[in-house]
């Protein structure tokens, strides 16, 4: 699969985070240069900014994840369970791992109407346009399995679509809103109190 984005080569660090907030009391010194560092990868690894994992969302191994933090297994596993317990990243089935914030943090407003401004500019977008542009703030959904789903909803009956792009926009905000708000899994396992259905 090839990559949804174009990696940058910086990210923004949030001062006040870095100086007053919960890394400070949770990790040593260490874990904090490790945190920092899993910001950074987070933004070039994989297809979705904020997520440590491969182009096809699954995770990787933790022994890479390591070496490419420079650290050990222990110390990795020791800040990804710390982390987790505050709600700062979160796992899911595949083994990949979700910052929480990034998004919050990394893409402002002016961010995420760059594109938009953009394609004013050029002329009017289409619908397909429209959703390439939108895909970096929904990182954290499967877009195109999302598109298939309110394409066959608008495709039935006789219900009529006169604002696609609002309407698809409002389909995704409802499907973050439906994907945050499942449990955590069950599963038993040495893991499973990190990993998220």
């Amino acid at each position: 699969m090839p990559r949804e984005r174009k990696a940058r080569t910086w990210i923004k660090i949030d001062c006040e985070g870095i100086l007053r907030g919960s890394i400070n009391y949770l990790l040593t010194l260490e874990g904090q240069a490790i945190w920092v560092k899993m910001l950074a990868l987070s933004d070039v690894s994989g297809g979705r900014a904020g997520y440590i994992e491969d182009n096809n969302h699954n995770g990787l191994p933790k022994e890479y994840i390591a070496h490419e933090l420079h650290c050990s297994v222990e110390q990795f596993e020791e800040v990804v369970n710390k982390m987790e317990q505050d709600g700062a990243i979160k796992l899911n089935g595949t083994g990949s791992i979700q910052l929480v914030n990034f998004q919050k943090y990394q893409f402002g407003e002016y961010d995420r109407q760059k594109v938009y401004r953009q394609k004013e500019s050029e002329g009017k977008q289409t619908f397909e346009e429209y959703i390439e542009a939108i895909r970096k703030d929904y990182s954290d959904l499967d877009i195109d399995k999302e598109l298939e789903k309110f394409k066959l909803w608008w495709g039935e009956g006789k219900k009529e679509l006169k604002r696609p792009k609002s309407a698809f926009r409002n389909w995704l905000d409802k499907a973050r809103e439906i994907q945050n708000s499942k449990p955590i899994s069950s599963q038993k396992g040495k893991y499973s109190h990190m990993v998220q259905q």
